[in-house]
């Protein structure tokens, strides 16, 4: 018989949840496993065909976690967490079998056991006179997860038949909690899967796909129940691109989930919201009662972003566009709708952000009507309809032409001459404005070299090209620039390059250093549109430019508005003091041309002049050589 301490007496005290004794020896124990999430049912299973194979009374399944030994079933015993209590030398047993992984067997009848079989412990009668019969539950590592514990209070010689059982039992308990453990594992997996495919790993939303999907059914439902109105709110964070600029990307992800949390927070629980990409959003608002349920929801959301967002430290605020469209527009694809929204918030943006607007048929019409024109658009770039007309700038000192500005038009094979304004802001969203403005770079330089060769003068013509905000940003500009004057041999001083403030206002230094770079090729630099953006003496001081082009808003208006003519006669005098050329655009009378020779402007461009002209024009009034 095993001896029996004192300290394995007082385990009775020990019941789940408390520590072991103090000197008893650790268990060996088992890896980390999902079995403790497996259904009760399948450890009653266990323990009531241990009861019936051992034909006792008592059986009790317990899982090794840690040093405790956690009840999970038990027959005849009432009270998982009091069991021990009631049995407390059975613990005593199970935590030696959980340690040496082999059975023990202890009678109560005075009868021998049957001590042959291989991995068996055995005595002849317990101290308490009870018959106690423990077996492992051992997994294929060798480690011992649990125990199966029988208990007969009557007399009772486990026979090797019973020994028998309980070790096959205990095997074959252990392959069924496997195999049951293994599909549940992949059954959490599955659902993992499909959770991290249907959501936004950063935000915790619904993804695009699963939005989709829900936009889908809400559709079905409206087509069977007409009276069913949902809306889909399609949200945009303004300047978004200035938080990560700023701050960083990371502070960029802080900020996306706490305007998640700030989105869920407006909406009801029937509701979804998800982020589609970047800094989109999209709402579905379902069974609403009035379409103007959807914009009273998204006065709620502008109100929500409006307070300030803590990102490590520094407090911003945002805002955000919306597009909305309602189940009214009756659309065939969940695609379609998104991109009615889609319209609306960029209609919104335009209006002036922070804001929202609701979808109609006009912004449909409007929209294929871009689709269209961008379609074209990019048949023009390979087809090369592009043509550059001219229009001559006049020294205000003697009167003569001094150079041109290439000016770009379209000529579609259907709608024939389509000016700028019609197809450039198109070309600048699609970013087709990059080689539509490297071709008229290469035939600004290569026009204006056959005009110098052809027309002799004491200065040589200067060529003017607009450059775009995409097109400043390119990063091989420098070449495009090198290449085209290496290509027609121009010289660099005969070509005048023409950007915006706004094209260079938020790039500091790095506009500083493109523009300097592009001085050291010769180039010179014009501020266009100048009286329209950020103007100011120093920031016109620190760029190094040759030129500034007052605005045609203003030489237009100057000899009918006090304010205009106060105005550029600022500007000029701010150009003195900087000592860079100034330029007028926009002349059209006598009377303008007057007033800006009285204030000692250098040179001007107009109608008052010329037209744009095409390139034969150009020749012949080049060559007539006229004086104003």
């Amino acid at each position: 018989m095993i001896p029996v301490r004192d300290s394995d007496r007082d385990a009775g005290a020990l019941h789940e949840g408390k520590p072991a004794a103090k000197g008893h020896a650790p268990a060996e124990l088992r890896p980390a496993t999902p079995y403790d999430t497996l259904p009760e049912e399948s450890f009653d299973r266990i323990a009531r065909l241990a009861a019936g194979c051992m034909r006792a009374p008592v059986a009790i399944v317990s899982l090794v976690d840690d040093d405790r030994h956690v009840v999970k079933s038990s027959v005849g015993l009432t009270g998982r967490s009091r069991v021990w209590r009631k049995v407390p030398l059975a613990l005593r047993y199970v935590r030696q079998v959980a340690a040496s992984g082999r059975s023990i067997f202890v009678s109560n009848s005075g009868e021998p056991i049957d001590a042959a079989l291989s991995g068996v412990d055995s005595t002849g009668r317990t101290p308490d006179g009870v018959a106690y019969a423990v077996a492992p539950l051992m997994i294929h590592s060798g480690h011992v997860i649990g125990t199966i514990c029988v208990v007969d209070s009557a007399p009772h010689a486990w026979t090797h038949t019973e020994i028998t059982c309980l070790a096959d039992l205990a095997v074959a308990s252990v392959i069924e909690l496997e195999l049951r453990s293994d599909l549940s594992l992949k059954r959490q997996t599955q659902e993992h899967l499909l959770y991290s495919t249907l959501h936004d790993a950063l935000t915790g939303l619904p993804n695009r796909s699963l939005f989709t999907e829900r936009l889908r059914h809400a559709m079905k439902r409206a087509a069977r129940h007409p009276d069913d109105l949902f809306a889909v709110l399609f949200l945009d964070l303004d300047r978004f691109k200035d938080v990560n600029d700023r701050l960083g990307h990371f502070a960029g992800d802080e900020l996306l989930r706490a305007v998640a949390r700030r989105l869920e927070a407006c909406l009801r629980p029937e509701d979804t919201v998800a982020r589609l990409s970047g800094d989109e959003f999209a709402i579905l608002l379902e069974s609403i009662t009035e379409t103007s349920d959807a914009g009273r929801v998204a006065e709620r959301i502008e109100e929500a972003l409006s307070f300030p967002i803590n990102l490590g430290g520094a407090e911003i605020t945002t805002s955000a566009s919306m597009g909305i469209v309602t189940s009214s527009i009756s659309p065939d694809q969940p695609e379609q709708l998104l991109r009615s929204a889609d319209m609306a918030m960029y209609r919104a943006k335009a209006a002036g952000r922070a804001r929202y607007e609701m979808f109609d048929r006009a912004m449909h019409t409007d929209a294929l009507a871009r689709l269209q024109l961008e379609t074209d658009l990019r048949r023009a770039v390979e087809n090369n309809e592009f043509r550059l007309h001219y229009q001559p700038m006049v020294s205000l000192r003697s009167g003569r032409i001094t150079g041109l500005e290439a000016l770009i038009r379209w000529e579609h094979p259907q709608q024939g001459l389509i000016q700028p304004a019609d197809f450039i802001p198109v070309a600048e969203e699609t970013g087709l404005i990059v080689p539509i403005g490297r071709w008229v770079i290469n035939e600004a330089c290569r026009q204006v070299k056959e005009w110098q060769a052809s027309h002799h003068r004491d200065v040589a013509l200067t060529m003017g090209v607009n450059l775009s905000a995409k097109q400043f940003a390119q990063p091989d500009l420098l070449d495009q620039l090198f290449h085209a004057l290496d290509s027609t041999g121009v010289s660099g001083s005969s070509l005048r390059l023409e950007i915006t403030e706004t094209a260079i206002i938020d790039k500091g230094r790095y506009a500083t250093g493109v523009l300097t770079q592009i001085k050291a090729l010769g180039v010179q630099v014009s501020l266009d549109d100048f009286g329209t953006g950020y103007s100011s003496l120093s920031y016109l001081h620190g760029l190094p430019i040759d030129a500034i082009k007052i605005d045609r808003a203003f030489v237009g208006t100057m000899d009918t508005d006090e304010n205009s003519l106060r105005l550029v006669r600022t500007i000029l005098t701010l150009a003195e003091i900087v000592g860079v050329r100034a330029e007028a655009e926009g002349i059209c009378t006598a009377e303008q041309l007057r007033e800006l020779r009285a204030l000692n402007c250098e040179q001007g461009q107009g109608y008052l002049f010329s037209a744009p002209m095409t390139p034969d024009a150009v020749n012949e009034v080049l060559t007539a050589d006229p004086v104003w």
